[in-house]
């Protein structure tokens, strides 16, 4: 077995979290010699601090905004899905994707069919969205039969249709495998 090489970057700063750090050892320099500089030479200080703060700030805000978006959309974080500008909410529930009935009634252009038919379309692949838990109204269809169903339809041939399949397969099915996968490992399943 071969050795590691030794690492050739003697202050450690490979890590962005390093970098950063020795970046803010910097500032609060400083703004240490700001601050204890005699008045005539308090400018100095400051022009520094002005100008490290404008080479920090464009990352400092952008940190921010990423951390205030995940926080204000946290209950939709990957839940939300789109094909051909029609909304798709999508539910995990661990072990199936579910999708609800009102994108794909839009996308099939099912939209004057009753629940009851839709039901019988997808006999024992669906869940009222009290089932799963979920607030609100209407039907959550089991992804994997709506691909099926796309698959076996008369219309299945429909390019509309056809890129839908694919869409739920690659967009939603094949991540949510992944992520099971993953969870699986992790949990020693």
């Amino acid at each position: 077995m071969k050795p590691a090489p030794p690492d050739d970057d003697p202050l450690w700063l490979n890590s962005p979290w390093k970098m950063r750090l020795v970046r803010w050892g910097f500032y609060l320099l400083a703004l240490l010699a700001a601050l204890l500089l005699p008045a005539p030479l308090h400018w100095i200080g400051v022009l520094f601090i002005a100008a490290a703060l404008r080479l920090a700030m464009p990352e400092w805000i952008g940190w921010v905004w990423d951390r205030l978006r995940a926080l204000f959309w946290r209950e939709r974080q990957g839940v939300h899905h789109s094909f051909a500008g029609e909304a798709l909410d999508v539910h995990d529930d661990g072990h199936h994707m579910w999708l609800h009935e009102r994108g794909l009634r839009l996308l099939l252009g099912l939209q004057s069919d009753p629940a009851e038919a839709f039901k019988a379309r997808f006999s024992g692949h669906w869940r009222e969205a009290r089932e799963l838990g979920l607030k609100g109204q209407g039907l959550w269809l089991k992804a994997s039969a709506v691909q099926h169903h796309l698959a076996q339809a008369p219309e299945r041939m429909d390019p509309r249709r056809v890129r839908l399949r694919l869409y739920i397969d690659r967009e939603i099915l094949q991540p949510a495998v992944r992520r099971h996968e993953r969870r699986d490992a992790r949990d020693g399943r």
